[in-house]
């Protein structure tokens, strides 16, 4: 598992504008956390990603079909090979393989992934069915935009 080379995209461009993607709807600005102030988002966990090389974290509300809200994160690392060791470092227990970026990890109400440099993780709020493949579209959403 490696996540290949990509050049970096901007922060107001990594995120797709509402019905962009079917039945997604992002709700307001996308907010950027500096390396050094991981923390203040992360609680907890931040460390992991400072080890892994973060330059930055770039995040975004969204909400599915009007019913359902989440949230996408995405992890800029300096290299591609820190973004897949943050990926390996997620449990793989209760997931499936997804066919978004360059290897990603379906799981009850989330989904993760990497490509190139960017680890990405889109939690919902809710998890049904129905969302699963929404977790997909949006993530493919996403993907299509880190290049």
């Amino acid at each position: 598992m490696s996540c290949a080379s990509h050049s970096r995209t901007k922060a107001e461009s990594s995120f797709p504008e509402s019905n962009e993607v079917q039945a997604w709807a992002k709700s307001g600005k996308t907010r950027i956390f500096p390396a050094e102030q991981l923390s203040e988002y992360i609680d907890g966990d931040a460390d992991k990603y400072i080890q892994a090389g973060i330059q930055r974290t770039l995040t975004a509300d969204y909400r599915y079909a009007d019913k359902v809200d989440a949230v996408a994160d995405v992890f800029i690392m300096k290299t591609p090979d820190g973004a897949a060791k943050v990926f390996k470092s997620q449990s793989a227990t209760g997931s499936e393989p997804a066919k978004v970026g360059d290897v990603a990890r379906l799981y009850p109400g989330s989904l993760t992934f990497c490509k190139g440099p960017y680890f990405v993780r889109i939690i919902a709020f809710e998890s049904t069915p129905e969302i699963q493949q929404g977790l997909v579209t949006l993530g493919r959403g996403i993907a299509t935009r880190l290049n």
